[in-house]
């Protein structure tokens, strides 16, 4: 298929996509087939007929499915819900199939999403945070986020992940999501600085999914965010749904907010105030004088992933863990694979918490950092442990991250990276061994997986 060719039928694509939704939002329970229907026609490969198959079967019989539909046609615009589905189901979704397909050929990595941090500056300081004390001299300039973006686009990205600091300190990032109507951008925020002029200028691109940060309710989000912040991010919440936008949400595990996040009446009040999905992130310490013991305890991490699988078939939300779901995607995404993260200096780095680089956006394109000896290495050794409950280079197998630095010379990014691999290194071995305790008969008895040879007599598994 042609370039031209392949974004005309991108094209035609969303445009018969969004109408079609919009039809079918009217009277979605009779009216999905329909969409399907169409969704199959600009199908790339049989491949994506198989996944279309699969998605009928789940609407047919699956209630937290049907739940979340719902949502999708009852709790947004249809004016805007229209446009960020099309995006995600079409580019993000099937076309992405086409061109991962297609990369594989001439050995390019396809990253299903690209992590961006134009700017480490943030209007707040949160206990063990990685952003640090930066200034706009800091930031990376404009034009090669835009540049990232599009070298991403030419390879088939359409799902960007905006983080920082704080993205809306950074100028012109709206300008700059604008400018590529077909990709999605999902920007982590403290939701401080949303307000009813950023609502507009999400309305004006349709392709903006904000994802509020918080850590549990009142008590724990102003113990760690500050006084004052939790209200801020329900009003913020307030203003989303009242303009009928999809956001997510994102919590960060620690030791300390463990009770107040496992419990189910929480993620029913998140669903009420307007979120459709979220994030959970084990607390990790990889930032400038951080603090290992507010880690979770491998016995909460492997409690939460419980927790979180339970609550997703009974929830009108849907509620994603980072570390517990990564079977669901092979185990780690990082280095390429699945994912990267550019950060505000334009170092490449493999994984949001692997502060560690060989090379820098500003001087190679896309496609050669992809292919660099550091990820080219990662992506050799993944997955990183039978079980894909243990799916990090990090925490859960740390030697395997030293090693990799000290063969491809890569270096740390920024002051104290290096430390989770000198300083805490016994610390995150003596977790490593912890959470193999924890989470290998989970894995065993729940999915049905192998383990090596030596843990398998620990688990009673012959």
């Amino acid at each position: 298929m042609s370039t031209q060719s392949l974004k005309f039928k991108m094209y035609l694509g969303d445009m018969l996509f969004e109408s079609l939704f919009k039809y079918v939002a009217k009277d979605y329970k009779k009216r999905i087939p329909k969409l399907l229907n169409l969704v199959k026609r600009f199908s790339p490969d049989e491949g994506t007929d198989k996944i279309i198959s699969t998605i009928e079967e789940y609407l047919q019989k699956d209630p937290a499915v049907q739940r979340l539909i719902h949502r999708v046609f009852t709790d947004y615009d249809p004016n805007y819900a229209s446009r960020i589905f099309a995006n995600v189901i079409l580019n993000v979704g099937f076309f992405w199939i086409y061109f991962n397909n297609e990369n594989q050929k001439k050995d390019i990595p396809t990253p299903y999403t690209i992590l961006i941090s134009p700017t480490m500056r943030c209007n707040l300081q949160c206990i063990g945070c990685y952003a640090g004390n930066y200034t706009k001299n800091d930031d990376l300039p404009p034009e090669t986020v835009e540049r990232i973006i599009k070298e991403g686009e030419e390879i088939g990205t359409y799902f960007y992940t905006v983080l920082g600091g704080e993205p809306f300190v950074y100028p012109g990032l709206l300008d700059i999501v604008n400018r590529h109507p077909r990709s999605v951008f999902q920007i982590f925020t403290n939701a401080t600085l949303l307000d009813e002029n950023k609502i507009e200028r999400f309305w004006k691109s349709k392709n903006v999914v904000p994802v509020l940060s918080l850590e549990g309710g009142k008590e724990e989000t102003d113990y760690r965010r500050g006084l004052g912040v939790y209200e801020k991010v329900v009003n913020a919440m307030d203003l989303l749904k009242k303009a009928g936008i999809p956001f997510g949400y994102s919590i960060t595990l620690t030791r300390n907010n463990f009770e107040a996040v496992t419990k189910p009446e929480f993620y029913q009040w998140l669903a009420n105030k307007g979120a459709f999905f979220g994030w959970t992130f084990l607390y990790m310490p990889v930032g400038k004088d951080d603090d290992p013991s507010l880690m979770p305890t491998p016995e909460q991490r492997a409690e939460y992933g419980k927790f979180i699988r339970k609550i997703r078939g009974h929830l009108p939300i849907y509620p994603m863990d980072f570390w517990n779901d990564a079977p669901y995607v092979g185990g780690c995404i990082a280095g390429g694979r699945r994912y990267l993260h550019i950060n505000h200096k334009g170092e490449v780095e493999p994984c949001i918490f692997a502060h560690f680089a060989v090379d820098n956006i500003k001087e190679k394109s896309l496609v050669e950092v992809l292919n660099s000896e550091f990820f080219k290495e990662i992506r050799k050794r993944q997955p990183f442990h039978e079980n894909l409950l243990l799916p990090c280079m990090i925490i859960d197998s740390p030697w395997i991250l030293r090693e990799i630095v000290q063969k491809t010379g890569a270096h740390p990014t920024h002051p104290g990276a290096d430390d989770i691999i000198t300083k805490f290194a016994p610390i995150i071995d003596e977790y490593a061994k912890g959470v193999r305790k924890a989470l290998n008969p989970i894995w065993v008895e729940e999915f049905h997986g192998d383990l090596p040879e030596e843990e398998k007599e620990k688990v009673g598994v012959e």
